[in-house]
């Protein structure tokens, strides 16, 4: 066994022993991406692709359903509330992981999640990951259903109505910062908070055949004024070709390579939306950024601590992976595997087994310190180098904005 397969069983059995002793805070019990429903979708891809005569997804998956009781928590976002759970339900049903009667599941479940995804855009709250953006990324798979589009025309009408116009073009101030004195909105050009997301899930909303022209006109201006804020850079810069966040502190060159801000965000929406409305000056940009980012290789050029997926190497490696696929650029498939195998030589377990997950960066007050979860732990880690193994997309990625 190599040290990629040993790495992957080790997670797995890791995951197992989190969901078997549910030894997870209780706050994130209704989690995807912070919670056990994350490591599930790990431990469903890893039986199904590469341990076939395992099986303890689907016990295991009953036994947290048996104990999800959406009625006594209000919270529907998509990163640590309910959405996040029944995403799951409907992904590993729509793959054939599972055959369940989604439809009985969710018919009443729609609707409060429409009203909860209404409350968050009344507040102002677009966030992918905490407010409507996620919520509406959800219900786009239910378009089908009048009241699911004409909840998502409300979610493209409520964006333009939050565009402010500047000398730069229409800006999309939809990131909330503390960061000030004051509270405000300002643009991130990010897929976990921002403008980037929103273009994604808009473009979604577009090919469901909803409020097109507006749909289209929302993209070109928020686009526009991305392309806008282009940084200067030379042939020999290892620094960043778009800022993450226009606040004044942090809209510099210091932009690091991650799922969640940059760089790597602006090219897979310039991607996406330049596909699905038809702009190939779009996807040449696109391009460009990513053959340009693909020269900061180091953690140090890259702004990269750890292997995570949110904001490590296991998370570029999935980016580069991701355009590999869609172009078959050489350069890209060598990207990504350059950013694999700093993500797998830097898997490293508790030796005393203490202590659940990999070792990953938690921040200047917790520094290092082991974590299992889907973003920035042990199962999203495993679903990135799983993907190494196999020479088709698979699909977890949806949860990330990224098929």
């Amino acid at each position: 066994m190599n040290m990629i397969d040993t790495h992957l069983r080790n997670i797995y059995e890791d995951l197992i022993q989190v969901l078997e002793k549910e030894d997870f805070n209780a706050a994130h019990a209704n989690s995807l991406f912070k919670g056990p429903w994350g490591a599930l979708l790990f431990l469903f891809y890893y039986e199904q692709f590469e341990a076939p005569e395992k099986d303890n997804a689907v016990a295991l998956l009953e036994k947290i359903y048996q104990s999800y009781s959406p009625a006594e928590d209000p919270n529907f976002a998509f990163c640590n509330g309910h959405t996040g759970p029944f995403w799951l339900l409907d992904h590993l049903n729509r793959h054939e992981f599972v055959d369940m009667d989604i439809d009985y599941l969710i018919d009443d479940f729609i609707s409060e999640t429409i009203q909860q995804s209404k409350n968050h855009l009344d507040y102002k709250s677009y966030d992918y990951l905490h407010g409507s953006l996620g919520i509406c990324n959800f219900l786009v798979a239910w378009a089908n259903r009048l009241e699911v589009q004409e909840h998502l025309e409300y979610l493209v009408n409520s964006l333009w109505d939050a565009g402010r116009e500047t000398p730069k073009g229409r800006s999309l101030p939809i990131f909330f910062t503390y960061d000030r004195v004051e509270a405000e909105y300002t643009d991130a050009f990010s897929l976990a908070h921002g403008s980037c997301a929103a273009m994604i899930v808009v473009a979604k909303v577009y090919q469901a055949g909803i409020a097109k022209e507006k749909c289209e006109q929302l993209a070109k201006a928020t686009i526009g004024f991305m392309l806008q804020n282009k940084l200067p850079v030379t042939a020999t810069s290892l620094t960043g070709m778009y800022p993450a966040i226009l606040d004044g502190k942090y809209s510099s060159a210091n932009s690091r390579l991650a799922w969640c801000y940059g760089d790597l965000n602006v090219a897979w929406t310039l991607w996406f939306c330049g596909k699905t409305f038809n702009q190939e000056a779009w996807k040449e940009e696109a391009l460009n950024i990513m053959r340009y980012s693909a020269r900061r290789d180091t953690n140090e050029t890259a702004g990269v601590v750890d292997n995570c997926l949110c904001h490590g190497t296991s998370g570029i490696a999935a980016f580069y992976r991701k355009f590999w696929f869609e172009t078959k650029e050489q350069l890209f498939l060598d990207t990504a595997n350059h950013w694999y195998s700093k993500a797998v030589a830097a898997i490293s377990f508790d030796e005393q087994k203490a202590q659940h997950g990999i070792r990953v960066w938690q921040g200047k007050d917790k520094e290092w310190d082991y974590s299992w979860d889907l973003l920035d732990g042990g199962a999203g880690v495993g679903l990135a180098v799983l993907s190494l193994k196999h020479d088709t997309p698979l699909h977890w990625d949806e949860c990330f904005l990224l098929s």
